[in-house]
This record gives C-alpha cells, sequence and structure tokens, in this order.
C-alpha cells in the first residue's frame, strides 16, 4: 500500500451521531448511467435497468474522534451513487457503488 492508498482515506477519523437517514434508489436505462462511470467500470444491472442511489443524512456534532461534543457541528449531507460493477485483472467481479457527488449544507 503506497502514498496513493493513504490519500484515499480520511486521514482524520470522524465521529457523529445520525439522527436521520433517508437512502432513495431509483431504477434507469443503463444506457443514461453508463456515462457517467469512468471506463473500467460498468453499470450494475437488473435486466436492461441500472440504479441511482440518493442518501439524505441529518448528523449531529460531527467532530474528529475523541474531541468533545461542544465542538461537533451538525450537517445535513446528500451523496448520490451508481451501483457499478468492477472485474479485477484475475476476472473477478467486484460490486460497489461509485460516486457522483456528495453535498452538505455546509
Amino acid at each position: 500500500m503506497g502514498k496513493l492508498h493513504f490519500l484515499k482515506r480520511h486521514p482524520i477519523p470522524m465521529q457523529t451521531r445520525f439522527e436521520h437517514s433517508l437512502v432513495l434508489s431509483y431504477a434507469l436505462p443503463k444506457e443514461i448511467l453508463a456515462p457517467m462511470l469512468p471506463p473500467q467500470l460498468e453499470v450494475d444491472t437488473y435486466q436492461e435497468f441500472g440504479f441511482v442511489a440518493v442518501a439524505l443524512v441529518q448528523t449531529r456534532d460531527l467532530r474528529p474522534r475523541g474531541w468533545p461534543t461542544i465542538l461537533g457541528a451538525d450537517y445535513f449531507l446528500t451523496g448520490y451513487r451508481i451501483f457499478s460493477r468492477y472485474r479485477n485483472p484475475d476476472g473477478r467481479l467486484l460490486r460497489g457503488l461509485y460516486i457522483l457527488r456528495s453535498d452538505t449544507n455546509r
């Protein structure tokens, strides 16, 4: 694991309390979703449909792990993900979510 692996991880562990969470998933024709994925990924499908998820999360007291609650902040977070597949060099099919974007109210 080189430096690139470290950059993909959040350098400071965080903690929060999840007040509310709502995740909505939508089925769309795979042709609509495929152009949004990088070339090494493909849309994970059922019949001719791919799926996109929208997550809405209200957090309380988000802060670095171990810090007092009083130093935390409340956020409303949204995330947009496409269900995707990746075939590794060994031929193994891996499934996951590709992040389109994430937003917050701050």
